[in-house]
């Protein structure tokens, strides 16, 4: 018989705007003096690379935070490497922000001696012990300038090893995402892999012998012009059902039928995909996304139970902050030993359809702070 899980995130703290500041100010009053801040960002051509630090800045002492910064190479040839003036450029920002003794390098590598993808397995070991977080009061990790086959693994790493309460204090632990749906819109993919993978540590049961046979239900978040990517998935998972989540509402009322619109022919010619099938989370709401996927996954896991169960493949093509959703969902579900893996397709490189309105779109873009772990949920654990 399935067990179901609680519902870890049933209350959770989200804040944008003066919100999320006036959270950072009280963050710096209430934290242990004793340790320092870190921030985790990646580096890169997006200048919001540097909007968590700005607010971060803000509301506590710069000389206290400590700057982990990613760092992944795509390639020679990756079409990235024609804005490396704009990386220059954030790191010298970033440098006049905070000491060069306070930024700490890791890198991730992309490929394997052999040409293989490791990316998201190099992320995952980015951080290996629950000692290398102790000096932190709090940890912060920006999501803005980092793909999803980066972030997904880091965030499930730093989850894990708080979740070990070990010794000493846990730290807080709090994701920052910089969302404007133009400026995504104007920083497209450009070249992908010719098939898709699995995320580590996300691969499910699916590569099991002894799970082989189970059908396989697919959650893919639909986002704009990732048709080919979506195709490639399928074809990696063949699933038995498919369950595609909208963003809804959002803020273009349209976007969910521009989404059914775009992705028509694949869907529903091609997929034969029910809309009884369909999904709807708010597009500014990750903690929905998680409640959502999470129910649906359930849902299905208790209903093909005795017929010998059910894998469950999540895909997020869509917005980073709906991607967050989904990874907690399946980080969740995975520690409660629920079959559930992420597909993904990974990218050559990236372009600017306009650079010239790069600093434009970006100063109109929302910063969101996403508290997952620590002071705010203890309340809760001691009552599961």
């Amino acid at each position: 018989m399935t067990v179901i899980p609680n519902d870890r995130w049933r209350t959770y703290v989200q804040q944008s705007g003066e919100g999320l500041l006036e959270l950072l100010r009280e963050r710096s009053v209430r934290r242990d003096k004793k340790k320092q801040v870190c921030l985790i960002l990646g580096q890169g051509f997006d200048p919001r690379m540097l909007s968590g630090l700005e607010s971060l800045s803000g509301a506590f002492n710069p000389q206290e935070i400590a700057i982990v910064v990613l760092l992944f190479d795509e390639g020679a040839t990756s079409p990235s490497r024609k804005y490396d003036d704009l990386v220059q450029q954030n790191l010298a920002k970033l440098k006049r922000v905070v000491y060069n003794g306070q930024i700490q390098e890791r890198r991730i590598n992309m490929f394997s001696p052999e040409g293989r993808r490791t990316t998201s397995r190099s992320a995952g070991a980015v951080f290996r012990s629950s000692t290398e977080l102790q000096p932190f009061s709090d940890i912060f990790v920006d999501v803005s300038s980092l793909p999803r086959s980066v972030y997904f693994p880091v965030l499930a790493k730093l989850l894990f090893l708080l979740d070990q309460k070990e010794r000493g204090a846990t730290p807080n632990l709090f994701v920052l995402v910089s969302e404007n749906p133009d400026l995504d819109g104007q920083i497209v993919e450009e070249g992908i892999d010719e098939d898709a993978d699995y995320v580590h540590p996300f691969r499910g049961g699916v590569e099991r012998e002894s799970t082989a046979s189970r059908p396989r239900v697919w959650f893919p978040l639909l986002g704009e012009g990732q048709r080919v990517q979506l195709k490639c998935i399928c074809d990696l998972i063949n699933p038995a059902e498919i369950c595609p989540l909208l963003p809804f509402p959002s803020l273009n009322p349209r976007r969910g039928d521009d989404l059914v619109i775009e992705y028509r022919e694949l869907l529903f010619e091609q997929l034969r995909v029910e809309t009884r099938n369909f999904i709807y989370a708010s597009e500014s709401n990750p903690f929905q996304v998680y409640r959502q996927l999470r129910r649906a996954v359930l849902h299905y896991a208790s209903a093909l139970e005795p017929l010998g169960g059910s894998s469950a493949v999540i895909s997020a093509n869509s917005s980073k902050l709906l991607s967050v959703g989904a990874l907690l969902a399946a980080y969740e579900l995975k520690r409660n030993k629920i079959d559930v893996a992420i597909a993904h397709v990974e990218a050559h490189g990236y372009k600017l359809r306009d650079p010239s309105q790069l600093d434009r779109f970006a100063s109109e873009s929302r910063l969101h702070g996403l508290w997952l772990s620590g002071d705010c949920y203890e309340q809760n654990d001691n009552a599961a």
